[in-house]
Order: structure tokens, then sequence, then C-alpha cells
């Protein structure tokens, strides 16, 4: 199924932004078979590609093949990779899982129990013990190389969010990156991002739509909790607040 909002004026060039897809691998084929792509448009998204949902290993296998379509496609990182890659390169202290004899690593511990287990399965369903040697390579040189953040003239795309300028975001104090992990302030925020508006993902929108407001725009749609997985059409060559209307694609699961 797919739902239209505010058709742009424009014919483009686009940037198609993409939320949070964790997994959800029917809805991702079936959203990109349905946006109007052309060679001037970019593919853009916004993390949170694994954990939780369907199967990730054939998101991340997929997003890779668009990588070799289409090299101007930008990959940004959620906090789902980032918890991944803590627990993939970090040394720590073990503790005993609950329920199980083995003593897992503390950053390993935190991704299998924020969706890690569905992720870890997808890729060996029965082979934990050395899990690290079930990602190819490619897979994880893939999560190593998202960016942080995108920026244009009109928009700027971050998975998360933005601290306040000027204010320390509390989120900090443990080593967190507000561009990955930061809900407050930023939600309820009235800032003027440098004339900006803030394409975001990170937190799920329970209603199934976007949350729309005069600074920020956030398309997490809740895709692995039933919700649709959704696209904005964003016209690339709008200057500052005066952009066009974006136009939002959405899939709802079973397509």
């Amino acid at each position: 199924m797919i739902l239209f909002f505010n058709q742009p004026q424009s014919t483009g060039p686009f940037v198609y932004a993409i939320g949070d897809v964790h997994g959800q691998i029917t809805q991702l084929e079936a959203l990109l078979a349905q946006l109007p792509l052309t060679s001037d448009d970019t593919l853009l998204f916004l993390g949170d590609y694994i954990d939780r949902g369907e199967n990730s290993r054939a998101v991340v296998e997929r997003l890779i093949e668009i990588k070799a379509e289409r090299p101007d496609t930008i990959f940004l990182r959620g906090n789902h990779e980032e918890l991944l890659l803590n627990a993939f390169d970090e040394q720590e202290e073990t503790r005993t899982a609950e329920g199980e004899d083995a003593e897992v690593p503390e950053k390993t511990m935190l991704w299998l129990q924020n969706g890690g287990w569905e992720t870890l399965r997808s890729y060996s369903p029965t082979e934990f013990s050395d899990w690290k040697a079930v990602f190819p390579e490619t897979h994880l040189q893939f999560f190593r190389d998202t960016k942080r953040e995108h920026l244009t003239d009109a928009y700027h795309f971050v998975h998360a969010g933005i601290a306040l300028p000027g204010q320390m975001w509390d989120g900090m104090e443990y080593g967190l990156d507000d561009r990955l992990w930061i809900r407050e302030p930023f939600l309820s925020s009235g800032e003027d991002y440098n004339g900006r508006i803030v394409i975001f993902g990170h937190t799920p929108q329970r209603t199934g739509r976007p949350l729309i407001m005069r600074n920020k725009i956030g398309i997490d749609t809740a895709a692995v909790f039933g919700g649709p997985l959704t696209a904005a059409a964003l016209d690339v060559t709008a200057i500052g607040r005066k952009r066009l209307k974006p136009k939002f694609y959405q899939i709802k699961y079973p397509a």
C-alpha cells in the first residue's frame, strides 16, 4: 500500500530519504519498487538498517547492491549500527548473560538486548559462540563507511537529531553522539537550525504518519513495530525556508 501526501510542484532533482528499516526487507523492496527515481535523484538512508526485524542480513545485502548500482547513494549511521560496531570492536569485561552459562562482553550484551539477537540469527541461525566470524567483511565495511550526517542548502539529514546549539545534551556525558541517539530536547525544540529543516529517524512515530514540524521532519514510522516504511521526496533545489512541501511514500507490512 502506498500513501501520498503533499505533491511537490517541482520536477526535481530530489533526495529520497528513507526511514529506519530495521531488517524489514519485504517493505524495503516494495518501497524501492515504487520510488520514481531518475538518474538525477539521490537515495539517502537514515540508518538503523539492522536489528529486531524480518531479515537484517538481506537488508544489508540489498543496500550493498544499491551502493554498487547508485554510487552516490548516502548511507547514514544509526545507533543500532553503532551498537554492533562497538560490540565488534571493543574488548571489555565480561558478565554472565541472564539465563546463559557463557560470559558475554558488556557492549555485546547491550547490542543483543536491543535487537541484535534477531540480526545474529539472520546471519547464522545456529552459531553464536563465534558470532563475529559470521559477518562478511563487506558488510562490516558497509557499516564502517556510514556517515553521521549529510547537509544540503535546505536540509540537514541525520539519524536521531541534533543537540541544541550552545547546549550540552545529557548523553554527551556518556560519550554518546547526539546525531545517533538524541530524542529530547531535540524533538520539542523550536530551534532554527541554520535555516535548514532537519530530516531524521530514530524516534518511531506510532501513528504511522511522519512527524512534520516547522524545523524538522521525522520519518521513522515504526516499520519494525507494524507501521509503514516511509520515504520522503525532498526538492534539493530549494533554498533555506523557501522549500517545496515534501512528498511521502509509504509501504505497510505485508506489502
